[in-house]
C-alpha cells in the first residue's frame, strides 16, 4: 500500500469512527514551476511542491470541507474528530442532497499527461528567451510575462467505495509586449502537449509583439454604437460570464445572468454551439471523474442558440430532477469556504465559417477590434449588465481594413443581448486560460453587432 493510499484509508476510517456517514478524501500531489520575465529578460523562477488533502465530511445534511497541507496519519487523527465536534453544532445545509454512491468505469482520456514535462524545466528558460526574441523581432521594445508549468496526480477515495486516480501535466505562457508606455500587445498559449512547443512559444511572442507595434500612436476613441470584434481572449472572458453561470447554485444565489425559465429557450444567435467537454486531452479542465467519483460527461450548454442544459452534481441533480453531469468540484464561491458544487471543465465553442481575415474584410461600417481586456465588472449580474476595460491593442476597422489604433474606451453592455447579436464566428479556435479566464475555454474570434462603447475618460 502506498503512503497516499494509507492516508486516504485512514481519513475514511477516522471519519466513520467519529459518526460521519459520507466522506470524500482527495489527495493532490505535484509540482508547479514559474518563470517570470520583464524588461525582456527572465528575472525570477520558482517551484512549489503541492501535497494537499481535501476532505469533505457529511453527517446527515450537515457538511463541511477541510484542507490538510502535507497530511500525516497523526494530523488526520487530530483534525477530523475536532471537525466532527464542530459539525455537530452547524445547521443543516439546504444545498446538500447526498453524493455519488456507486463506483463507475471511467473513460480513459488520452493526452492528460505528457511525460516530456519531466525534463521541461531544463529547456523552459531557453524557450522563454526565444519567445521574448520573437516578440522583439516583431516590433516590441520590451517584453514581460510569465510561464507556469507542472504536473500533478489526484487520488480519490470515498466512503462509498470509490477509489481511483489520474495524472495531468500542463503549461501556460502569457506574454505582454511593449513599444512604449501605452502601446502594448498580449497573447496566450496553454495546453498539455509539449510537441512543437518552441514553435508555439515563438508564435505567441510574435503575435504579442505585432499587436504592440500596431498599437503605436493610438488616439482617444469616440463613444457610440459599434460592431465589435473580440479576440479569443476577450470573448472567453466576456461570454464566460454566461457559460460559467450555467450552474444551478450560481443561478440560485444571484451570481448568474441565466435563469431556470430560460432552459430550452433561444438565448443566442443560431450560429452558437457550446459544449462543456471534460474529455479533451489538451483541455486544462479535463478529468475522467469529479470529486464525488461520478464519471464526467459531455454536456451541451448552447445548441443552435438554445440553452440546452446546465451543469449538475449529485445534490443539484436531485433538487432539480435533472441529469447528473458529473461536474462536482470543491469550489470556493468567494464566501470564505469551499462547497461541494457543480462547475465547468472545458467550455468548447463550435468552429464558425470565417477566418479572422474574412471577419475583418466583412466589417464595412465602423467596427472596433479588441485584443484583450481586464476588470470585467457588473452593475447588475442577474440582468447581465456589465462593463470591461480593453487593454493592449484596440483598433478601428472600417471598409474591411484595420484603420488605426484606439485608446481609452470601455465596453458597457448586456451579456445576453450581446449573445443574441453575434454575427460571425471564426475558425481560429484557441484554448484560453489565464487570470481573467479561470475556466479553460476553446473559442475563436467572435463578432457582435451594435455594441455600446463608452469613453473611459472624459
Amino acid at each position: 500500500m502506498s503512503e497516499t493510499e494509507e492516508i486516504l484509508k485512514k481519513t475514511i476510517q477516522v471519519a466513520q469512527k467519529n459518526g460521519l456517514n459520507e466522506i470524500i478524501a482527495l489527495m493532490t500531489k505535484g509540482k508547479t514551476y514559474q518563470i517570470r520575465f520583464s524588461n525582456s529578460a527572465i528575472d525570477n523562477s520558482k517551484i512549489w511542491h503541492t501535497e494537499l488533502l481535501e476532505i469533505f465530511l457529511a453527517k446527515g445534511q450537515k457538511t463541511t470541507l477541510i484542507d490538510v497541507e502535507s497530511p500525516t496519519l497523526e494530523k488526520i487523527s487530530m483534525v477530523i474528530p475536532q471537525t466532527g465536534k464542530f459539525l455537530d453544532k452547524m445547521p443543516n445545509s439546504f444545498l446538500y442532497g447526498g453524493m455519488e454512491t456507486e463506483p463507475h468505469a471511467y473513460q480513459k482520456i488520452e493526452g492528460l499527461y505528457d511525460q516530456n514535462i519531466r525534463d521541461f524545466s531544463e529547456k523552459a528558460p531557453e524557450l522563454v528567451n526565444t519567445a521574448i526574441q520573437s516578440s522583439l523581432d516583431a516590433g516590441a521594445k520590451k517584453v514581460a510575462g510569465v510561464l507556469y508549468f507542472g504536473d500533478s496526480k489526484k487520488e480519490l477515495m470515498t466512503s462509498h467505495g470509490i477509489d481511483s486516480s489520474y495524472k495531468t501535466s500542463y503549461y501556460r505562457l502569457t506574454i505582454r509586449s511593449f513599444v512604449d508606455g501605452e502601446s502594448s500587445g498580449q497573447d496566450i498559449t496553454c495546453g498539455r502537449n509539449l510537441t512543437n512547443i518552441e514553435k508555439k512559444f515563438n508564435q505567441t511572442g510574435a503575435a504579442a509583439g505585432k499587436i504592440a507595434k500596431m498599437a503605436v500612436e493610438g488616439k482617444q476613441g469616440q463613444a457610440g454604437k459599434y460592431d465589435l470584434i473580440m479576440s479569443s481572449t476577450v470573448a472567453a472572458n466576456v461570454f464566460g460570464e454566461i457559460t460559467n453561470g450555467a450552474n444551478p447554485l450560481k443561478m440560485m444565489i444571484g451570481m448568474s445572468p441565466l435563469k431556470n425559465n430560460l432552459i430550452g429557450k433561444k438565448i443566442a444567435s443560431e450560429q452558437l454551439n457550446i459544449v462543456d467537454n471534460p474529455h479533451l486531452g489538451e483541455g486544462l479542465g479535463s478529468r475522467p471523474f469529479d470529486v464525488e467519483g461520478t464519471s464526467t460527461s459531455k454536456t451541451p450548454i448552447i445548441t443552435n442558440g438554445v440553452l440546452t442544459e446546465i451543469l449538475h452534481n449529485t445534490s443539484t441533480s436531485k433538487m432539480n430532477q435533472a441529469k447528473n453531469t458529473g461536474s462536482s468540484i470543491f469550489f470556493d464561491f468567494g464566501i470564505g469556504s469551499k462547497l461541494l458544487a457543480p462547475a465547468p471543465s472545458n467550455m468548447v465553442y463550435k468552429s464558425g465559417d470565417y477566418s479572422f481575415e474574412e471577419i475583418i474584410a466583412d466589417s464595412k461600417k465602423p467596427t472596433i477590434y479588441i485584443t484583450s481586456n481586464w476588470y470585467t465588472r457588473f452593475t447588475n449580474m442577474i440582468e447581465g449588465s456589465f462593463s470591461t476595460i480593453p487593454r493592449d491593442g484596440m483598433f478601428l476597422v472600417e471598409d474591411g481594413e484595420i484603420k488605426k489604433p484606439l485608446r481609452k474606451l470601455r465596453l458597457t453592455d448586456n451579456l445576453l443581448e450581446m449573445f443574441s447579436r453575434i454575427s460571425a464566428i471564426g475558425k481560429d479556435i484557441q484554448q484560453i486560460q489565464w487570470w481573467e479566464v479561470q475556466t479553460p475555454t476553446f473559442i475563436p474570434t467572435i463578432k457582435v453587432n451594435d455594441c455600446n462603447i463608452t469613453s473611459a475618460t472624459q
